[in-house]
């Protein structure tokens, strides 16, 4: 989706509010997006905006050109090891700065590894994404 007054391309997830027509599932959206909006690091994908008309829920994304690790795999089939280590300290610095704000994302998998032009990996879809319990909560 590009923005015509800047031309700034965003990656777009469109959810039709026929899959969020159950308070649960209107419950999952509203907590990823408040999840997800309140972060800001290098190595996790930058949320900018949501809006929703008649038919649909838009979340405007950082777009990352390159797709996903799982796309990349896909066609190359292995990564070199200096490549893994490169990705690697990428990972945990994304997921550092997650647990630091104590949330769990609960689906790393390589198709939620994305990759930017930079080939720089940002942490992406934080649809099963929590909030820690407070300490005094947890068993």
């Amino acid at each position: 989706m590009t923005d015509l007054t800047t031309n700034k391309v965003y990656a777009a997830k469109i959810i039709p509010h026929s899959r969020v027509a159950k308070p649960h599932q209107r419950e999952k959206i509203d907590k990823e997006i408040e999840l997800h909006r309140m972060l800001n690091h290098r190595h996790v994908v930058q949320f900018y905006h949501y809006f929703e008309d008649r038919e649909n829920i838009y979340i405007l994304l950082e777009y990352c050109s390159r797709r996903s690790m799982a796309h990349i795999l896909k066609a190359r089939k292995v990564l070199t090891e200096p490549e893994v280590r490169y990705y690697l300290r990428q990972i945990v610095s994304g997921l550092k700065y997650l647990h630091e704000q104590e949330i769990l994302h609960r689906d790393l998998k390589l198709g939620n590894f994305f990759i930017n032009e930079n080939m720089e990996l940002k942490l992406g879809d934080f649809g099963l994404a929590a909030r820690l319990e407070p300490l005094e909560h947890r068993r």
